[in-house]
């Protein structure tokens, strides 16, 4: 093999690997993408929820959780932010935020850009209790953040909390995360609402 021949199947591999990477992960915050979360939360959600019979039942016992619970992250106000500041600093306040929560979670929980600026988050695990304190961390640490190219600045977000179930669908799951995301937002924002608050 030739040396030019080497380095060029050195450079295809290279770009697989960005492709790959691109492929699951949102290029401006660098968290994943919805889809991979879905996929992924998809696949946790039945692990937790399954009884202890057969292989999902083994499959529980070799993962070692037996709940996992779900996060919708909303920046407050981002748009009086683009519109005020611009684009650019609005990227840099959705980096900053993205950032603080990717650091705030464990290793195996997974934070994704959802859409805009809502971010989902999935802790393995974590019952609703449990994730409800870890937003409420996550809460005051962007609470925290400073943006020194924007002096005075400082953002708030808002989230909902909702803990997988059995007997209801991983849609159901989620669709009560925004729900309480929603109130949160309806009732003042800059605060956490856990789903089992709302009943």
């Amino acid at each position: 093999m030739t040396k030019a021949l080497e380095k060029r199947i050195k450079e295809l591999e290279e770009t697989i690997e960005t492709l790959e990477k691109d492929l699951i992960h949102d290029t401006l915050t660098g968290l994943k993408t919805r889809a991979f979360f879905e996929e992924e939360a998809r696949i946790y959600f039945d692990i937790a929820v399954n009884s202890s019979q057969g292989d999902r039942g083994r499959r529980k016992q070799w993962f070692g959780f037996k709940n996992v619970s779900f996060l919708f992250v909303d920046v407050d106000h981002f748009k009086s932010v683009n519109d005020t500041y611009g684009h650019p600093s609005g990227d840099e306040v959705l980096k900053a935020v993205a950032e603080t929560i990717k650091t705030s979670v464990r290793e195996g929980d997974t934070a994704a850009r959802w859409g805009g600026e809502e971010i989902a988050v999935t802790l393995v695990g974590a019952t609703e209790r449990d994730a409800f304190n870890k937003a409420e961390d996550i809460r005051k640490q962007i609470e925290g953040i400073r943006f020194g190219k924007i002096p005075g600045l400082a953002m708030t977000v808002s989230i909902g909390v909702a803990s997988a179930e059995a007997g209801k669908t991983f849609e159901e799951i989620l669709h009560r995360a925004d729900e309480a995301l929603y109130k949160a937002k309806q009732t003042g924002r800059n605060k956490v609402v856990a789903y089992s608050e709302m009943k």
